[in-house]
């Protein structure tokens, strides 16, 4: 269901935007024709780059079409329902999200096929599934990985209501999932003798397998546990529920190992990916390891974040307006990769710390105070979650639209 945020009202909460927007619904301000260098926006703000964004929904499509599977993208990395309309648009199968919370927002905005990859332990969460599954009002999956967790689903599934589940495989000193293949059976056969109760399939994420890299010992690791989820797909088919058992695995760092590995289990099945930082990409992390690195058709880095240098107390050094309130490091800093003073143009350095509203630039290119430092990420999904709304633009910088987030 498209749902238009075009009379949306931009607020003061609305982090960087500019101060003559406030009051302005969305479309009365896209029709200004704001433009991120010329509109007054107030640094730092996280922008996406439209072509970036659509070029990745696009290639993952393509990808997967190629290798028989279907998509149920992540969503938790943005929390947009507007980047996942466009996930669906291009042949998504459902969407996948991290709990009950994420999963009312997106039903809230229509989307109706969810899979909720954790398990859930919660009463309520339990409850209300199980009764928008048995009214059709939703077609909602969520995790299981042990027979205690399961009795607690079956206690709170009402009487006359309806759970799909997967079977949940992990792997020694990872996340959660199955450990020891001999129990998927047991919790198959619970599950198969509730009549409440479906079995949809079995599921694994690799990312979580340790040491995963690209190296051949990685990747040879890789493989295993992919190979660990098609012996209990084997273990669990005798007791799924009427439908195609689905197989599922995948982030967007190793999802050509998943495909290939799960692509062997043999019985009649949909192959399912649920990769989710593919969407936008970034500038370290996944650019370094993803499977099409090597390849003209690549993903790209959507998400720019621009902060403003206010002090340059020091040669070769800069104080950036912006820290980990504004841009993710959980993995790597932000990578500078533009400056923008009178023009634009390329920009390198190195950004050796943040504190909660500064970072620390160091670069042997010169830069000035008040000039704009444009940033690459490494990993989306601690800098999404720090912005509410998010302009998309095009590759001149011209604003296109606006992206809601729902963190």
């Amino acid at each position: 269901m498209e749902h238009s945020f075009s009379s949306k009202v931009i607020e003061s909460s609305f982090k960087g935007f500019p101060i003559d927007s406030y009051g302005k619904t969305l479309a009365a301000f896209l029709a200004t024709k704001p433009n991120l260098f010329t509109a007054n926006f107030q640094f730092p703000i996280m922008v996406v780059n439209e072509a970036a964004l659509k070029n990745n929904i696009d290639r993952m499509a393509s990808y997967c079409k190629s290798v028989g599977a279907e998509l149920a993208p992540h969503v938790k990395t943005t929390m947009s329902p507007q980047i996942a309309q466009m996930q669906t648009n291009a042949g998504a199968y459902a969407l996948t999200i991290a709990n009950f919370w994420q999963a009312s927002i997106f039903l809230g905005f229509g989307f109706k096929k969810l899979i909720i990859a954790n398990e859930v332990l919660d009463p309520s969460a339990i409850a209300e599934i199980s009764h928008l599954n048995r009214d059709k009002v939703a077609e909602i999956i969520f995790y299981v990985d042990s027979l205690a967790g399961l009795e607690i689903v079956k206690n709170h599934t009402l009487a006359a209501g309806e759970q799909n589940l997967f079977i949940e495989i992990g792997t020694d000193e990872g996340r959660g999932g199955v450990r020891d293949l001999s129990e998927v059976e047991k919790i198959a056969k619970a599950i198969a003798a509730d009549s409440r109760l479906k079995l949809r399939g079995v599921t694994g994420f690799e990312g979580a397998v340790p040491a995963a890299a690209r190296s051949k010992k990685g990747e040879k690791r890789l493989a295993a546990f992919c190979q660990k989820i098609v012996a209990a797909a084997d273990r669990a088919y005798p007791y799924k529920a009427d439908g195609v058992f689905i197989i599922s695995a995948g982030g967007s760092a190793y999802f050509e190992i998943v495909a290939e590995e799960l692509n062997k289990f043999g019985k009649e099945r949909i192959l399912l990916l649920r990769s989710g930082g593919y969407v936008t990409h970034d500038s370290k992390y996944y650019e370094e390891i993803y499977p099409f690195r090597d390849l003209d058709q690549r993903f790209k880095p959507a998400i720019e974040v621009w902060a403003q240098i206010i002090s340059t107390p020091e040669p070769n050094f800069g104080v950036l307006n912006l820290g980990k309130r504004d841009i993710g490091n959980d993995l790597h800093n932000p990578i500078p990769f533009a400056k923008y003073g009178s023009g634009l143009t390329a920009f390198s350095g190195q950004i050796e710390k943040l504190n909660d509203q500064h970072g620390y630039l160091r670069s042997k290119q010169d830069f000035a105070v008040s000039q704009l430092i444009g940033l690459g990420i490494s990993h989306p999904c601690t800098t999404f979650d720090k912005w509410r709304l998010i302009p998309l633009v095009n590759d001149n910088y011209d604003v296109v639209d606006c992206l809601y987030t729902f963190f």
